[in-house]
């Protein structure tokens, strides 16, 4: 595995890595889906769930028998996976044939297709077609963005999770160990229990494969899964909310018009796992709408009722593993179609079969489902981030109205058009009316997380980890659903009266809505120039906001190559000394500021340069296999004045006697432990720890 070499890689050099990336995402999942009776459409778009479950569980698998993974491993995983679902085959071929679906296309007259917003008839092919247009559109609008946002792939957002995203796919591929239960290792925890780390084994299989460095594998797993599985899973949703290969494309193509998703997620964080498990959720809620389709029709049903059901639960569990947002966005969704449903239903007349029991049923299970989730809200995503509203009710509602979340810029022509959308589905698409309520939910937790944030309000939010962007981003596959109506609806009513029905009438449909498209998107330059400005800063934060300039990489490799194999180094983690391990594979005492927990890493964050005086903190460096130490690089401006201030002890280790300097490159400096004090004390004797009020400063009892 190649660590970093800042300046060798380009964005060309990424096409490869992309490719693989999306082998790795659809090949090993697709034809699992296929071989258990999935449709063709559905088992590409639902295909990453299945692959992230394919790659973590076989890299559990994998290191639990203490082997290290390789792409032979990759493929006998996937070959056994095959195998299993080829056995399985024929009993859900029995499945299939029992449930199969009556529901056909009839020949009624084109006023009363339009009366109803039906699809016209159009050739079988017309559905891929369409579906591979629109996203080639949307990967193009993605991709544009990203690769003009940065530089090359070797950059990354500045942020504070960006070290821990790209540590732990290293520690991967460089351990030859994507398994779940060792997903942490990067950051010392030996066992891990709930992260998803489904997004790091992914990228790290990539770069074992290509043999490009985490940074850039990394990279092309964040272009793959925006720029094609989130489009692509869109305009199978699209096509199985509204029906017709019109609506496939529009869906692929709306979905890259807004900056909440994928955008502000790739910046911001950076969210990685969110935006892969996030991407994902399209295709496992069209699934969900071919189950809920019994109750009543929902659009053009991607299969049977059976295997839509035995998709779900293959690809629930992949989902986990990429993110358990998503599995909960994913629920939300799945609850709003289906109380919607179960309420037409109701309202269907007398004639309709146990309409008042099915939806007591549907409530009653709602209602116990909100009531555990307030019970069983684990403390990590519900207590994530301070309380208390970040902005004014005014702003809130600004953002809402310019569907511009924090400081992104206001897109008033996609908001028109979405307000549009839910005027069209309340009047016209009404077998999609569950996009309202859903997108009204959501609107509404971003208000309440950004206006109100209290307590009752965090009984709502928490399964966003009471966070404005990743509520924002959620919020978008019902917008853009909403959007994709708003295009489709002229040209559904149009085109059987220019035509009188027939075979001609889904052309035309087909010309009316690219050019409604065309509208939008060309005027706009489809918000591109927008989302780059967003994104910008992110990847060019200026010095003082950087984490690590290029310039620092550059110096912290030099540096490494001072260090003897084996080396432990210790440095702030606010001063981008801990991406030494990113171009050099060093190993870091702190590989992120969010590792000094237990008092020993404390103590010596404060008293490392007291080491000669101090024969505690000398003993706990020896314990810890400290070597060396590094000073220097500008601190990281978001950075609290008090967190900065815990590394106190590493920042003064020039005064002490005990280092010695070995190397320096621009303004890092390399320091090597030479000595510490004997021993005075008995190795049982208790070292007292205070924590002054107001400060997290520590000190030796």
């Amino acid at each position: 595995m190649r660590v970093l070499t800042p300046g060798t890689h380009a964005w060309p050099d990424v096409i490869v890595p992309v490719l693989v990336a999306l082998a790795l995402l659809v090949v090993p999942g697709a034809v699992t889906l296929r071989l258990l009776g999935a449709r063709a459409l559905l088992s590409l778009a639902a295909a990453p769930t299945v692959s992230t479950l394919i790659i973590v569980g076989g890299g559990s698998v994998t290191a639990a028998l203490g082997r290290p993974w390789s792409i032979v491993i990759v493929v006998f995983a996937t070959l056994t996976t095959w195998l299993v679902a080829g056995m399985c085959s024929a009993l859900i071929t029995r499945l299939r044939r029992r449930h199969l679906d009556s529901a056909r296309e009839d020949s009624a007259s084109a006023a009363a297709a339009a009366s109803r917003g039906d699809a016209p008839m159009a050739p079988a092919w017309a559905d891929a077609a369409w579906l591979l247009v629109g996203t080639a559109i949307a990967a193009v609008i993605i991709g544009w963005v990203l690769i003009h946002s940065t530089d090359s792939p070797e950059q990354f957002p500045q942020h504070p999770d960006t070290i821990f995203h790209l540590g732990t796919t290293q520690w991967m591929a460089q351990n030859l160990d994507v398994s779940f239960q060792h997903g942490l290792r990067f950051t010392g925890t030996l066992t891990n229990t709930s992260y998803p780390v489904g997004f790091h084994s992914m990228a790290a299989t990539v770069s074992l494969i290509t043999g490009v460095p985490a940074v850039v594998s990394t990279s092309a797993l964040v272009l793959a899964t925006a720029a094609v599985i989130w489009p692509f899973g869109m305009g199978l949703l699209s096509r199985t909310v509204f029906g017709g290969a019109v609506a496939a494309g529009l869906g692929a193509l709306s979905s890259a018009l807004f900056i909440a998703f994928p955008f502000m997620l790739i910046g911001f964080g950076p969210l990685w796992p969110n935006l892969y498990g996030q991407a994902m959720v399209p295709a496992v809620l069209s699934a969900a709408l071919g189950v809920i389709g019994i109750l009543a029709r929902n659009g053009q049903s991607p299969g049977t009722p059976a295997t839509c059901a035995v998709v779900i639960l293959v690809a629930l569990p992949g989902l986990a593993v990429a993110h358990p947002q998503a599995v909960l966005t994913a629920d939300v969704l799945a609850a709003v179609a289906t109380w919607t449903a179960a309420a037409r239903r109701m309202c269907g007349g007398p004639g309709t079969p146990h309409r008042r029991l099915t939806f007591l049923v549907v409530n009653a299970g709602l209602a116990a489902a909100a009531l555990a989730s307030v019970a069983l809200a684990p403390a990590s995503m519900r207590d994530t981030g301070e309380p208390g509203p970040e902005m004014t009710s005014a702003d809130a509602l600004s953002d809402i109205a310019g569907l511009a979340p924090r400081d992104a810029g206001a897109a008033p022509a996609m908001a028109v058009v979405v307000v549009l959308g839910i005027a069209v589905v309340l009047i016209l698409l009404r077998t999609a009316l569950w996009i309202v309520p859903a997108l009204a939910l959501f609107t509404a937790a971003y208000f309440l997380n950004t206006a109100v944030d209290d307590t009752v309000a965090r009984l709502v939010t928490w399964p966003w980890f009471n966070n404005a962007i990743r509520l924002a981003g959620v919020a978008v596959l019902p917008a853009a659903l909403a959007a994709t109506a708003a295009l489709l609806a002229p040209a559904r009513l149009i085109a059987p009266r220019l035509t009188g029905g027939g075979s001609r009438a889904w052309m035309v449909e087909s010309a009316c809505a690219a050019g409604l498209a065309a509208l939008l998107v060309i005027p706009t330059g489809a918000g591109i120039q927008r989302d780059i400005e967003w994104l910008w800063p992110y990847y060019h934060p200026g010095t003082a906001r950087s984490w690590v300039s290029p310039e620092e990489l550059l110096d912290l490799r030099e540096l490494a190559g001072s260090l003897p194999e084996g080396a432990v180094v210790a440095a702030s983690p606010w001063n981008g000394g801990s991406y030494m391990y990113i171009v050099a594979g060093t190993q870091m005492f702190w590989p992120t500021e969010k590792t000094n927990t237990t008092t020993e890493r404390r103590l010596l964050a404060l008293l490392l340069n007291d080491i000669d005086t101090n024969p505690v903190i000398c003993r706990f460096a020896k314990e810890a296999g400290i070597t060396h130490a590094l000073t220097g690089g500008v601190p990281f401006l978001w950075g609290e004045e008090e967190a900065r201030m815990e590394f106190g002890g590493v920042d003064g280790i020039h005064e002490s006697p005990a280092w010695r300097e070995v190397a320096r490159s621009g303004d890092y400096r390399l320091f090597e432990l030479t000595q510490c004090p004997p021993e005075s004390r008995p190795q049982g004797d208790r070292v007292d720890v205070e924590t002054f009020p107001g400060s997290s400063y520590l000190r030796v009892g």
